[in-house]
């Protein structure tokens, strides 16, 4: 085994478990976020008013919703590189 495989290797398993550990946070907030705008809508007719999202236009959970999209796919991409590493590394064996 190659020094430069086993780094190769260690580098991808390193990025994995990193972007697997960080990729949690921002999907459970998108999921609590979606959870509550989808409440809101069920019971916006039993309120008797209109309470949708649409009517108000954008909202601070949009923009946070946004924001956590945008660090998932950051960390889904570290994910991704770390899965090519590690391939990668294997393949120099």
């Amino acid at each position: 085994m190659s020094p430069l495989a086993l780094l190769l290797i260690a580098a991808g398993v390193a990025a994995i478990a990193i972007g697997a550990l960080r990729i949690r946070g921002p999907m459970a907030t998108v999921r609590r976020l979606d959870e509550t705008a989808a409440n809101l809508e069920r019971y916006a007719s039993w309120r008797g008013r209109d309470t949708s999202v649409e009517a108000e236009g954008p909202t601070g959970a949009d923009e946070m919703r946004a924001l956590m999209r945008q660090r998932t796919v950051l960390w889904g991409a570290l994910i991704v590189a770390g899965v090519v590493l590690l391939v990668a590394g294997l393949l120099s064996l």
